[in-house]
C-alpha cells in the first residue's frame, strides 16, 4: 500500500474462454443499428450488381436462420446467378431477339428482387423472436377496485356521474369595489371633460 510500486508477480491472469451456448438455446439479439446496416448492405450488394449477386443476401439467412429451405433457396439462386451469368457470356456478340431481351431483362429482376424481398422478410421475422415480451397489463395507478360504501337510510346516495351545479362565485372584497368605484368615477369626469372641450 505504501511504498514504491511493485512489479507484477508472474504472468497475467488469463480470462476463462467465453462458454459456448448449448445447441437449441436462446440467441442473444443484435443491435438495431447493426442489423439495420447489415440488411442495407447485402441488400445494396444484390440491387446494384443487377441480380448477379442476389445469392449472397440469401447466403447470409441461411447462415443465421439454419433452415433447410433457406439453404436450397440460396443454392437457386446460385444456380441462377450462374446460368444467367454464363447465358450472357456465351451468346452476348449475337444479336438476339426482343424475346430474349425481355426475358433477359425479367430473369434479372427476378435475380435481383426476389432474393432482397424474401431476406428482407426472412430476418425480419427471424429477429423478430429474440424480443422481449411486453410486459403484463397493469391497471393504471389511482384506480383501484370499487368499495362498497353505506349511507344512512334517510340519506340518498350520491351519484357520481351526475355533474355538480356551478358553484356561485364569492363575492369580491371590499377594497376591489372601492377601486372599481373610484375608476368609474374617474372615467366619468374624463367624458365630461372630453365634452365641455368639444362643445
Amino acid at each position: 500500500m505504501y511504498g514504491p510500486p511493485q512489479a507484477p508477480q508472474g504472468p497475467p491472469p488469463v480470462p476463462p474462454p467465453p462458454v459456448p451456448l448449448p445447441p437449441g438455446s436462446p440467441q442473444r439479439r443484435p443491435a438495431a443499428g447493426g442489423l439495420v446496416a447489415l440488411r442495407v448492405l447485402f441488400c445494396a450488394l444484390a440491387l446494384l450488381s443487377c441480380g448477379f449477386l442476389g445469392w449472397v443476401p440469401l447466403l447470409r439467412l441461411a447462415i443465421v436462420t439454419r433452415k433447410a429451405l433457406d439453404w436450397v433457396l440460396f443454392v437457386l439462386a446460385l444456380l441462377g446467378s450462374a446460368a444467367l451469368f454464363t447465358y450472357i457470356g456465351v451468346f452476348a456478340e449475337e444479336e438476339g431477339s426482343d424475346l430474349e431481351a425481355f426475358l433477359g431483362l425479367g430473369a434479372i429482376l427476378i435475380l435481383a428482387a426476389g432474393p432482397v424481398t424474401y431476406y428482407l422478410v426472412a430476418e425480419i421475422r427471424h429477429f423478430e423472436r429474440f424480443k422481449s415480451p411486453p410486459p403484463p397489463y397493469l391497471p393504471p395507478l389511482g384506480y383501484a377496485y370499487a368499495t362498497a360504501v353505506t349511507t344512512p337510510s334517510g340519506a340518498a346516495p350520491r351519484n357520481p356521474y351526475t355533474a355538480e351545479p356551478p358553484a356561485v362565485p364569492a363575492p369580491p372584497p371590499p377594497r376591489i369595489e372601492q377601486v372599481r368605484a373610484e375608476l368609474d368615477e374617474l372615467s366619468d369626469l374624463l367624458r365630461r371633460r372630453d365634452d365641455d372641450g368639444r362643445a
